[in-house]
């Protein structure tokens, strides 16, 4: 498949968190914000820095077994890319649309249970998630769910519905880094 292109920039691969082993996690996939925190970096630098998840919670200064928080990945981040990673509060969805309309891409949390099974990659769902998301195309969004086992995809769709019921269990939590230019 031909690396798609949004806007001029590069939609990276998929990756997958179930090759991300977190020592102390008990088999469990934890690395769902750091995988999500790679695939903003890899489209935010066009490609120029394309690291996995597991870098990125290799380059946190303590060990956590569990899932890391948005405040966690601005560090990593900072210490794999030296790029910013920034947490808006209080957005609602119509910054969430405008943010995403433009195609800058966002990290967005929520209870994976809000997404329905059709648009969720394994049936359990008894968690919180972060994915990450390039754009809205008509009404629907362009998603990298890092449970998504599919390495050699560039994300998937779902509606923008769907999206926005995930963003709303968590109060629209989200976070982005801003686009180098192309």
């Amino acid at each position: 498949m031909i690396q798609p292109t949004i806007k001029g920039r590069k939609l990276p691969l998929n990756d997958w968190e179930g090759d991300d082993r977190t020592p102390g996690a008990g088999g469990h996939y934890v690395t769902c914000t750091d995988t999500a925190a790679g695939r903003m970096v890899a489209y935010v630098t066009n490609g120029r820095i394309v690291k996995d998840g597991k870098v990125y919670r290799a380059a946190l200064p303590h060990p956590d077994a569990d899932g890391i928080t948005l405040a966690q990945a601005a560090l990593a981040i900072y210490v794999v890319s030296g790029l910013t990673l920034y947490i808006p509060a209080g957005w609602d969805s119509a910054h969430v649309k405008t943010h995403l309309r433009a195609g800058r891409g966002l990290i967005v949390q929520g209870a994976y249970a809000a997404i329905p099974r059709q648009y969720r990659y394994q049936a359990n769902a008894g968690f919180n998630h972060a994915m990450w998301v390039s754009h809205i195309s008509g009404t629907s969004v362009r998603v990298w769910d890092p449970l998504n086992p599919r390495i050699h995809e560039y994300g998937a769709t779902m509606p923008l519905t769907v999206l926005l019921d995930f963003l709303a269990t968590l109060h629209n939590s989200v976070a982005y880094v801003p686009l180098e230019a192309l």
